[in-house]
């Protein structure tokens, strides 16, 4: 509910069209002075829907008929200095705040009751009131992001706490598998006495006796003269 009592007054112009006689609703709506905020739909039947309410401390929820009839009406009433509630309308089971000593007035007298009902409480509600509810409005919104920024605070916190755990995990990890690859490196099976294997005899092979080659002379044929 946002709309001001001149932005009600628009929208029930546009709604006369499809809904029938508002002019019960307008009659309302210019008794309401001050800062009221409220919203107006219609039903699809004919029936308009007046939701209204002042600064958070009265409310006024009316239903009227195309034919200008008011089918229910419920306000947060002044009786006795107090607020409570009451509810207008023909189903007993929905009638609520009135007892034997002040009986719910009759269909026609619901119109001049809500509008005299406006009157008075608009009056009542002055600039403090309204600083004061807007105050109150403010304070719950503030709590509400001071509790969204606490649930952040915690679950960074957890985030963290899960951090370091894993930070340590891997430091501890990263210890050990270098304290192990030291100890492989320094393990005498890396480091094994290499055994002298025998030097290899290669085998001597005796070379036969090279003969000296033998010069024959040549013969020489003397050939005799006769």
């Amino acid at each position: 509910m946002s709309d001001t009592p001149d932005d009600l007054r628009r929208r029930a112009t546009r709604l006369r069209r499809g809904v029938g006689q508002l002019g019960v609703l307008e009659s309302i709506i210019d008794a309401a002075e001050g800062p009221w905020l409220g919203a107006m739909d219609a039903d699809g039947r004919g029936a308009a829907e007046l939701r209204m309410h002042l600064a958070g401390h009265y409310r006024l929820h009316v239903v009227v008929t195309s034919a200008g009839k008011l089918s229910l009406v419920h306000v947060n009433t002044l009786a006795q200095g107090t607020t409570g509630e009451r509810i207008f309308s023909n189903k007993m089971a929905l009638r609520r705040g009135w007892d034997e000593k002040e009986t719910m007035p009759k269909q026609p007298q619901w119109l001049h009751y809500v509008v005299t009902w406006v009157k008075a409480v608009s009056s009542e509600v002055d600039r403090p009131a309204v600083l004061g509810w807007m105050l109150a409005g403010a304070d719950r919104n503030l709590a509400a992001v001071e509790d969204v920024i606490d649930n952040l605070r915690a679950s960074l916190a957890e985030q963290e706490q899960l951090r370091d755990e894993r930070a340590a995990e891997v430091a501890e990890l990263q210890a050990e598998l270098e304290a192990l690859t030291t100890d492989q490196n320094n393990s005498p099976q890396l480091h094994a006495t290499q055994i002298d294997a025998p030097p290899i005899e290669t085998p001597q092979i005796d070379a036969p006796p090279i003969e000296e080659p033998q010069i024959i002379a040549p013969q020489v044929h003397s050939t005799s003269v006769q």
